[in-house]
């Protein structure tokens, strides 16, 4: 809550009825704080950036990066923010967008002074100028943020009602602005260039998107369930603690990881007919990380985007350069397998993965995908 502006803060505490235990009081404070100190930045970049919002103009619909958490999807927007003639949404952006057209020398020390070198959950780098999401931009100001989520766990629930809009069309038509003015101020800050945006709460919101940008592409990345739901739950346990302003029990987190996977799957099943087959791409997780070029290939030339000679070596040099990564590796449980078998098997299958059984000694597997089925396929069963 750093970079949110005091009336956000006062929303969330609000539509949360004050529920901050004393531990959390200090974190808290510390939000309130900086949205005090940052004030008159605020006021200064509410004057700068309503005329540059009210001045852009979206020339190429951005390119969308909707896979769930843990599927590639920051190993794919990195390889992408690699070309420099398209413009993506940093750290600085994302933390700082409330005050950054301001004083963006300032908001980038201060980035520069508060991110740890690397990701908590997977060791990946995070620096000032590395990818993100900009559901922390919308975050900064919006109630609608999904990550207010994360900050207030107990209303998971309450607030997971903002992924779709279902039933909330006030709400839907709120965010479209909000989202719109987060788009267009990004715009600016690449002179115009076509935008890559990773974020998977966009998956829930495909309706509102076409709406707003009608040739908007999309990638879809998909993962192995068992080591997809494994993964999360690593994820949640590790970055829950550094936002939260509530207690919250295990329990809770593993609630929150299947339903919002499960949701995120039907309502792409619902909405996918909606986009032009030319404009939706879906990848598998295991095979992208394998060799990442012909994926890379096949974005630029399906979607008809521009440069892609130029940004080839680009991307094949940050390939070579991660081959020294190692990724988290995760045993699979008993429970995770019964777990996984009895929420997402519907999942499991359409993907057209290796069904787990459990072990009569309670050991532990490693999930072993399946051939991978032929990309038409899984991109029929999405639109089915």
């Amino acid at each position: 809550m750093a970079g949110y502006t005091w009336r956000n803060i006062l929303t969330l505490l609000w539509v949360n009825r004050f529920r901050v235990p004393p531990r959390y009081w200090p974190r808290a404070c510390y939000a309130l704080l900086l949205a005090t100190l940052t004030t008159p930045m605020r006021i200064l970049q509410g004057i700068k950036l309503g005329r540059i919002v009210a001045n852009t103009r979206i020339e190429k619909d951005p390119v969308f990066i909707i896979g769930n958490y843990r599927t590639g999807t920051t190993y794919l927007i990195t390889m992408l923010s690699k070309d420099r003639k398209k413009g993506y949404v940093s750290n600085l952006l994302g933390y700082t967008f409330s005050f950054f057209f301001a004083v963006p020398r300032l908001s980038r020390r201060i980035v520069d002074a508060s991110l740890p070198e690397t990701r908590p959950m997977d060791n990946v780098k995070m620096g000032s100028d590395e990818p993100t999401e900009e559901e922390y931009c919308l975050g900064t100001f919006s109630k609608y943020g999904y990550y207010n989520g994360m900050v207030f766990p107990r209303s998971f629930r309450a607030m997971s009602r903002y992924r779709s809009f279902e039933g909330l069309p006030d709400d839907e038509r709120r965010w479209m602005r909000q989202y719109d003015y987060v788009v267009k101020a990004i715009t600016h800050v690449y002179g115009g260039k076509q935008l890559f945006l990773k974020n998977p709460a966009i998956a829930f919101r495909i309706e509102a998107i076409l709406e707003m940008y009608p040739n908007a592409k999309f990638v879809f990345t998909y993962r192995n369930p068992y080591t997809l739901y494994a993964s999360n739950l690593h994820y949640y346990r590790k970055v829950v603690p550094l936002y939260t302003l509530q207690t919250y029990d295990d329990a809770m987190l593993k609630e929150e990881v299947l339903d919002h996977y499960s949701e995120m799957v039907d309502t792409l099943e619902r909405t996918r007919g909606l986009i032009p087959e030319e404009n939706f791409l879906a990848i598998r997780y295991e095979d992208f990380i394998q060799d990442p070029m012909p994926f890379m290939e096949r974005i630029y030339r399906q979607f008809g985007l521009p440069d892609w000679e130029e940004a080839r070596e680009a991307f094949h040099v940050h390939w070579q350069e991660q081959k020294t990564y190692v990724a988290n590796r995760f045993d699979l449980s008993d429970e995770v397998i019964e777990t996984v078998n009895r929420h997402w098997d519907d999942i499991r299958e359409m993907q057209g993965y290796e069904r787990l059984e459990p072990s009569t000694q309670g050991r532990v597997r490693r999930a072993i995908p399946k051939p991978a089925p032929e990309q038409s396929a899984i991109e029929g069963e999405l639109s089915a």
